[in-house]
């Protein structure tokens, strides 16, 4: 019984939408893979990309204790046990991409679609020191590209899908076209994913149309003990909506480029990463939706309705040294890990010309870390596990300014104390008074031990100290605006630049069973996270009059260091019925609660369960998926039971069942075909990690969750060769 060094991950394969490859080898399993376990625990979660899903962060959902918390259809954030946004580690090919935007309109996951993944990769429980920061978890997704060829000479190789799905007349389209010899790769790959407002039991959900088109090319080099691989990647995204936020995407310019090199000398392996992105982005509140009247105050910008955009940029780059040897009876990983980034962000009124905030300012965020882990397998019945990371975070902003505030300045008498453009003055200038460039530096320690207790079941402990330094929008939002990355809860916010980091305290105990013809692994877990930041009611009577009068909300809401607590279980199971059937399913369980006060943490995913009945022969492959979520009364008073605020409501969302049904031929080694129904019985429903919609004049009223998508028909083809 052999065993393996690494960290416990769960790999969700993306290239079929079954759990068996079209390509090649008919036979060849395409699942959600456990690896780093005892190889006696040969459970593999069965997973697909389904048909109909263009963003990629929905795919947690196939993950205990998953779940995507969407602010369109292109704005989905992975949550993971309650945490998501900044406290998720979420990776495209190794690369940090901060979600684009103040707001988060083009979260991580954004920068990958769905069709040209390969594969998602989830750490199970706490992640390792040597996967990088993050308290709450650590996801990748992976590009498709092709191997090198194992014979002689030139092999060219396609991978190439088109779908379409009912409920919002949506298409795809994606390919990746490859030549490879045994020493070099090159690749091209492209993509294209639109549709419009999707559909409800109820009615059309307004500004939920997208539009996003990707183009990427790469080069790979392997020789002896030498790899190497760089490649770019263009992302367009055009008029797509996002109706939990106060705007929508007027247009996305991403450019990104990742480059890696491996290599082993005797016994120590070498990773080197570099990469970068670039980010031009615009949003407007008028294109896609009815403008907003939210300040009735008789100067120009705020005359009648109160169209506004927001044109944002920003610059990061990034590296990974990763060294990797044998030290005594186990393995040795240490390196060094660093991101720098740049962020602007400006409002503007299209129908006034002088009118302009200067939302963020020359912001500068730098992050160097070091990394060592120390993992062995012992006795052949113990894994052990110890790592540490010790990290510094710098970050400044520059001086701000805004259009009411220079009024002011040219007109002091005219501005006194108690009207608007007075109290954005004040905000200014004690802004650009105070002190704009902060350090931190943070400790994360992680333990794990994993012990073979007996033939069929393996005992999983784990201990993790980890800290979360703020982001700018936490620190930094000096006017208030609803600019917080996506939390969704309606609320203006303001920033302080003097919050603590964020430290998480987190234990683990997972039990795995392995019968042969069934499995039951539950995972418990419980985080007491000291300095939690989070929105309490503002203060400053500034800030509420600013929110009040010129930005629609009488109740705002500033970042603060809290205290709060998570807990609760997930798990995965599954049992053969008969060579042809078998039944496999998850369940999660998570409470988040705060500790200071006595209520609840906002947008937290509620107890949820799957049951999938499987039917899988050779070429054809049946999937009925029986998904029940439960109610979510656990809400957070603090961020949403706000009566004056008609962007949000305090009420919780009834349980739901959805039926789905996938269905996949593979009609010979090359062509698989893929139809099926998502919500098969047009449940009315309301999806609780959904944000409050914003958009006037939709079906769904102003300030109340988004509904569920209804009957969604989905076809897909995917030929390879």
């Amino acid at each position: 019984m052999s065993t393996s060094k690494v960290p416990l991950y769960i790999v969700l394969p993306l290239a079929l939408t079954s759990q068996f490859s079209a390509a090649q080898e008919p036979t060849e399993v395409q699942e959600i893979t456990v690896i780093g376990r005892q190889e006696f625990l040969e459970t593999q979660f069965t997973a697909r990309r389904e048909a109909s899903t263009v963003d990629a962060a929905k795919l947690i959902n196939q993950v205990p204790g998953g779940g995507a918390a969407s602010n369109g259809p292109l704005t989905g954030q992975i949550q993971y046990r309650g945490m998501q946004g900044p406290r998720v580690n979420v990776r495209v090919d190794g690369m940090l991409i901060h979600g684009g935007g103040p707001n988060w309109m083009a979260p991580p996951l954004h920068h990958i679609p769905a069709a040209l993944m390969e594969e998602l990769v989830v750490e199970q429980g706490i992640p390792s020191i040597a996967t990088g920061g993050g308290i709450g978890g650590a996801v990748t997704g992976v590009w498709k590209r092709p191997a090198f060829n194992s014979g002689d000479g030139w092999n060219f190789s396609g991978d190439t899908e088109a779908g379409f799905s009912s409920v919002d007349g949506g298409t795809s389209l994606a390919g990746v076209f490859g030549a490879s010899t045994r020493n070099h790769r090159l690749y091209l790959q492209a993509s294209l994913d639109e549709g419009d407002n999707y559909d409800t039991p109820n009615g059309e959900v307004a500004a939920t149309q997208y539009d996003r088109r990707m183009l990427g090319l790469g080069y790979g080099f392997q020789s002896g003990i030498h790899e190497f691989d760089i490649n770019f990647h263009r992302l367009h995204t055009d008029d797509t909506g996002t109706p939990s936020l106060p705007m929508d995407i007027d247009w996305f310019d991403t450019d990104m480029w990742n480059a890696v090199y491996r290599t082993q000398l005797d016994s120590l392996g070498i990773e080197a990463r570099v990469y970068g992105s670039s980010v031009d982005h615009g949003m407007s509140n008028y294109l896609l939706r009815t403008a907003p009247d939210f300040s009735s105050l008789p100067l120009p910008p705020f005359a009648g309705d109160d169209k506004r955009r927001v044109l944002a940029d920003s610059q990061e780059t990034g590296y990974k040294l990763t060294f990797d040897m044998p030290l005594g009876v186990g393995d040795l990983t240490f390196g060094l890990e660093g991101k720098t980034g740049e962020e602007n962000a400006t409002v503007y009124d299209p129908d006034f010309g002088p009118f302009f905030v200067d939302n963020f300012s020359n912001i500068d965020v730098n992050s160097q870390s070091l990394f060592a882990q120390w993992s062995a397998t012992l006795n052949r019945q113990w894994y052990v596990e110890a790592g540490i990371r010790k990290a510094r975070v710098k970050m400044e902003a520059g001086e701000v300014d805004a259009f009411p505030a220079k009024l002011v300045d040219m007109n002091p008498d005219m501005w006194p104390m108690g009207t608007p453009p007075r109290a954005v003055w004040m905000l200014r200038e004690g802004f650009n008074a105070g002190d704009r460039s902060k350090q931190d530096h943070n400790t994360d320690v992680v333990l794990k031990a994993r012990y073979q207790m007996s033939d069929n079941l393996v005992v999983e402990l784990g201990a993790a100290q980890k800290q979360r330094s703020p982001i700018y929008q936490e620190r930094f939002l000096w006017i208030p605006l609803e600019a917080n990355a996506g939390v969704g809860d309606g609320n203006n916010y303001v920033g302080d630049p003097n919050l603590d980091p964020e430290s998480s305290l987190q234990f683990e105990l997972g039990l795995d069973w392995d019968f042969g013809n069934w499995y039951f692994s539950p995972r418990f877990y419980r985080r007491k996270v000291d300095d939690f930041i989070q929105g309490v009611p503002a203060t400053d009577m500034a800030v509420i009059g600013v929110s009040k009068n010129a930005n629609g909300d009488p109740t705002p809401l500033m970042f603060a260091n809290t205290e709060a607590t998570f807990h609760g279980i997930d798990l995965t199971y599954g049992f053969e019925l008969s060579d042809l059937w078998r039944v496999e399913g998850l369940a999660t369980y998570v409470r988040g609660e705060r500790d200071d006060i006595n209520d609840n943490l906002f947008r937290i995913t509620p107890p949820s369960y799957h049951a999938t009945l499987i039917y899988d022969s050779s070429d054809f492959v049946a999937r009925i998926e029986e998904v029940f979520t439960d109610r979510q009364n656990h809400l957070s008073a603090t961020n949403t039971l706000d009566p004056d605020n008609p962007n949000n409501s305090f009420v919780p969302t009834d349980s739901y069942w959805l039926t789905n049904v996938n269905l996949s031929w593979y009609v010979n080694s090359n062509l698989t075909l893929t139809a099926g129904a998502e919500n098969l019985f047009d449940e009315d429903y309301i999806d609780p990690l959904s944000g409050f919609n914003r958009v006037l004049g939709s079906h769904i009223p102003q300030g109340s969750q988004l509904y569920g998508t209804g009957r969604n028909l989905f076809g897909r083809l995917q030929y390879n060769w």
